[in-house]
């Protein structure tokens, strides 16, 4: 039986092609070659990208900081149009990074909330008034928008790898539902991603 005979049955779904001087062979699956030895090109498709308003601040936070950074793939803010400024800082033990409709922003009406990360860090005294699931297995704390004298923005905090993280942010729902679910996906994508 020739050797052609006995691949002829498998040839639909991938062939075995030797060129010329190239000993490796390269097996190619429907009409996409894989190369076995060249596993970068399959490392880069599975990264998740850092979301685009904080990939120009991340460098700098990576610079400053020795915990791992933990940050979503997409920015689920809603209701705004308004330009989006992002600052921030890192220590050894973590970083914040703030986000406001105005640069250098210290009140509440400009604000936007922010990201830290605090190694060794736990929740405050009545921070969360709820606990979810986050992916993983890890435990989630969350608060709803809050207001008395001044509005507080709704809060989501969870404990990875003996660091305490924390996304705050403005315009996540018009629900406590809805804020819970769009921060617990920033979170889970945040997680799912891993250090920056």
């Amino acid at each position: 039986m020739s050797i052609v005979a006995l691949f002829k049955s498998t040839f639909l779904l991938s062939s075995l092609i030797v060129f010329g001087n190239y000993s490796q062979p390269m097996l190619k699956a429907f009409n996409h070659p894989i190369n076995p030895q060249n596993n970068n090109v399959l490392l880069a498709e599975k990264s998740t990208p850092v979301a685009a308003e904080l990939q120009e601040i991340l460098p700098k936070i990576k610079e400053q900081t020795q915990v791992p950074i933990l940050l979503p793939s997409k920015l689920l803010i809603t209701g705004t149009d308004k330009k989006i400024y992002i600052e921030g800082k890192g220590t050894t033990n973590g970083y914040k990074i703030t986000l406001a409709f105005e640069p250098n922003c210290t009140g509440n009406a400009c604000s936007i909330g922010y990201f830290s990360a605090e190694k060794g860090g736990k929740s405050l005294e009545d921070e969360f008034s709820r606990e979810l699931s986050l992916v993983q297995n890890i435990k989630g704390y969350f608060r709803p928008l809050t207001c008395a004298a001044s509005c507080a923005p709704p809060i989501i905090g969870w404990e990875y790898k003996g660091v305490f993280y924390r996304i705050s942010l403005k315009g996540v729902g018009q629900s406590p539902e809805i804020e819970g679910e769009t921060l617990a996906k920033m979170a889970n994508s945040a997680i799912e991603a891993g250090g920056r």
